[in-house]
Formats: C-alpha cells, sequence, structure tokens
C-alpha cells in the first residue's frame, strides 16, 4: 500500500471514529441532562458533577463533531471548500479555546456549587439542631404533662386499691382517659409533621360538598363541654371540590379548636365557605384575643404561638397551624389569616373545585379535546 493510499484510508478511518464519537457523547450528554432533572432536587452534590460532566461532554461533543467535519472533507465525503476552510489556523484553534472556555466554566460551577452547598448544608445543620432542641423542649413540657398525670392517678388508684369512693375513682379515671386522648392527639400531630417534612403527607383526593366538611367539623367541635356558639354559613350552590375529606375535617378541626381555646366564652365562632372563582374558600372566624400584625407571618411554622397566646391557659404544642398548612398546601390551596388585636381573627384556605381542578390539569397538558375534558372531569368526580 503506497504512502498516499495510507494516508486516504487513515483520513477515512479518522473520520468515522469522530463521528462514532460525536454520537457517542450526545448519548451520554442527553443522559446527563436527564439525570440532572431527576435528582436536581433531591443530591445537590450529585447535581454538581452532573452540570461538571456535561459540560465536559459538551465540548468533547463540539471537538468531535470539528475534526469529524474536517477529515470528513479531507476525505473528500463534503466538498474542497469545507476542508479549505476548516484547516485555517483560526479554525484550528477553536477546539484549544473551547478547552479554556470549558475549563473555566467547570471551575466556575463547582466554586459557586460548591459554597452554595456548603451553606445548604450549614443551614441543614442549624434547622437539625433547631429541630432538636424545639422536640427536647416539647418533651420537657407537652409530653411530660400527660404522662406525669397518667402516672399520678394510676398510682394513686394501685396504692388506694378499695379504699377510694366511686366519685374519687371515677374522676380519676376520667382524668386518665382525657390525659391519654391528650397524648395520643400530640403523638399524631408528631406523625404528621414528619410526614409534611419529608414531603410524603398522604391525601386521598375526591368529590366532596364545602357544605358537608363544614357541617361535619362543626359537629365534632359541638360536643356538650364548648359553651361556644357554633354557627355554619356556607354559599348556596357551591360546587364540589378536590379533597380529602378527613385531612379537611383535621384542618377546620384545628382552627375551630384555635378558635375556641382564644376566645370568650358563649361567644360566636363561624365556620364558613364561599365561591373564589375557580377555588372554594374556607374560614373560621371568632372574635377572641387576636393576633400581632408583627407574629401573623410566623403563625403557621412548627411549635410557633403567638406571643399573646403564651398568657393564657390552652395547652397546645404548636403544631395545629403547621399541620393545617401542610394538609392545604397538599391539596394544592393557600392559607393566610386576618387579625386585629382584641377583636377577632379569621383564618381562611382554597380549595380546587372539580372543574377547576381538571380546567387546570387542562392547561398544564395542553389543549385537550372537549370530550376528554369531560371525561376528566367525570373521573375525577368518582375519585
Amino acid at each position: 500500500m503506497s504512502d498516499l493510499a495510507f494516508d486516504r484510508y487513515m483520513t477515512y478511518l479518522t473520520a468515522i471514529i469522530y463521528w462514532t464519537l460525536a454520537v457517542c457523547w450526545l448519548a451520554i450528554i442527553v443522559f446527563y441532562l436527564r439525570q440532572y432533572i431527576r435528582f436536581k432536587r433531591i443530591y445537590p452534590l450529585l447535581t454538581t458533577l452532573l452540570i461538571v460532566l456535561f459540560v465536559d461532554g459538551t465540548r468533547t461533543l463540539i471537538e468531535s463533531v470539528y475534526f469529524g467535519a474536517r477529515h470528513t472533507a479531507k476525505a473528500g465525503w463534503l466538498p474542497a471548500h469545507v476542508y479549505d476552510i476548516l484547516d485555517q489556523s483560526y479554525y484550528v484553534a477553536i477546539p484549544k479555546t473551547i478547552n479554556l472556555v470549558a475549563a473555566l466554566i467547570i471551575i466556575l460551577v463547582i466554586v459557586r456549587n460548591w459554597f452554595r452547598n456548603l451553606e445548604e448544608e450549614q443551614h441543614r445543620r442549624r434547622s437539625a439542631e433547631q429541630f432538636r432542641a424545639e422536640l427536647l423542649s416539647l418533651a420537657s413540657h407537652e409530653l411530660r404533662a400527660p404522662l406525669t398525670s397518667i402516672r399520678g392517678y394510676a398510682n394513686t388508684l394501685v396504692r388506694e386499691y378499695g379504699k377510694l369512693g366511686e366519685a374519687t375513682q371515677r374522676e380519676f379515671l376520667e382524668g386518665i382517659a382525657t390525659e391519654s386522648e391528650r397524648l395520643s392527639h400530640l403523638v399524631s400531630d408528631l406523625l404528621d409533621m414528619s410526614q409534611i417534612e419529608e414531603g410524603r403527607l398522604r391525601v386521598d383526593l375526591r368529590a366532596v360538598s364545602p357544605q358537608r366538611l363544614c357541617e361535619e367539623a362543626v359537629g365534632t367541635a359541638s360536643h356538650p363541654d364548648t359553651s361556644h356558639h357554633l354557627r355554619v354559613a356556607v354559599e348556596p350552590d357551591l360546587p364540589d371540590v378536590v379533597a380529602d375529606p378527613s385531612r379537611i375535617h383535621q384542618a377546620l378541626s384545628n382552627l375551630i379548636s384555635n378558635a375556641v381555646k382564644f376566645s370568650a366564652e358563649h361567644s360566636e365562632i363561624t365556620v364558613g365557605a364561599r365561591r373564589r372563582n375557580d377555588h372554594v374558600e374556607f374560614y373560621v372566624t371568632d372574635s377572641g384575643i387576636g393576633i400581632p400584625r408583627d407574629e401573623q407571618r410566623k403563625l403557621f411554622t412548627r411549635f410557633h404561638r403567638a406571643a399573646n397566646a403564651h398568657g393564657t391557659e390552652a395547652p397546645g404544642a404548636g403544631l395545629g397551624l403547621y399541620i393545617t398548612r401542610g394538609i392545604v398546601q397538599a391539596h394544592g390551596g393557600k392559607i393566610g389569616v386576618e387579625s386585629e388585636l382584641g377583636r377577632g381573627s379569621t383564618f381562611h384556605f382554597t380549595l380546587p373545585t372539580v372543574e377547576g381542578r381538571v380546567r387546570a390539569e387542562g392547561v398544564a397538558s395542553g389543549s385537550a379535546p372537549r370530550g376528554s375534558r369531560e371525561g376528566q372531569a367525570g373521573g375525577q368526580a368518582q375519585a
């Protein structure tokens, strides 16, 4: 084989190798991109590595395409003037320039994301330490109080067995039952808080009547020991909402419980619902002590209680509103409060209507045929 033939053979082979590399690197870059989209909110350090690999892969892809086109033109598979252009000295410098730019980008990405991830890690550690301190405080107060009462009642019943009158025994047993229920609610709140923190609060969505949700919440709260006047005020002809009835019952019960705790006996508490475009707004209004304006934005954080709530005798761990917000957000709704010191508060949250939910899903997925949308609405109502 002559030198000329060998050179031509090597040119063909080199062109094929570069184009093969270009195809491989394109597939690798697509893989990096898909993994970045998949993990960007879960593993920050992994996404930083994927960005670096993506930049480096893109650099190699461009380099492979350049040299592939150059050797393809040299082999005669492209017009001769293409090789003349790509063989110019300033074009030959392109791969080197790309290498330098890519290296600079990689350094900037690593430095920027490293510092950002370091700050996020420090924030997570501070949050974990604060959470641990809050749990210890909760354990030393809210958990210890019912356990101490239960133990005291039980020890007295055992120690004085047969000596206590029937009325006293009944009083002690009722005390044990009350404190046990309080402890059970607290443990349930802690479990819900854990699910919300981890983003795995489950909701079983279905079509449900706002009237039913309000009436059931008021019915549960209207036990004989309640001295407050509970009133239902639901606008007529409200559409069904997409909700988990048990979770919304829990949210409304939390709001009603708060209203009962922080308003005077025999005062009126209104539980209602009204239309808000594609949503229904639920609200609980009381005429209680109110909440300071600077405290209102902190109300829905975990373990938080307004400063003027500490002066009352109402028990609580400061989890009710945090859990209520988590429930509402899991339904795709928003929660808020309007309050004035000494004049009461109105807590309100929104839930999407069945029609609004179907319309929003249709917009998100593109224009769907009318028949398809009607089918979705029927399926949603039966869920």
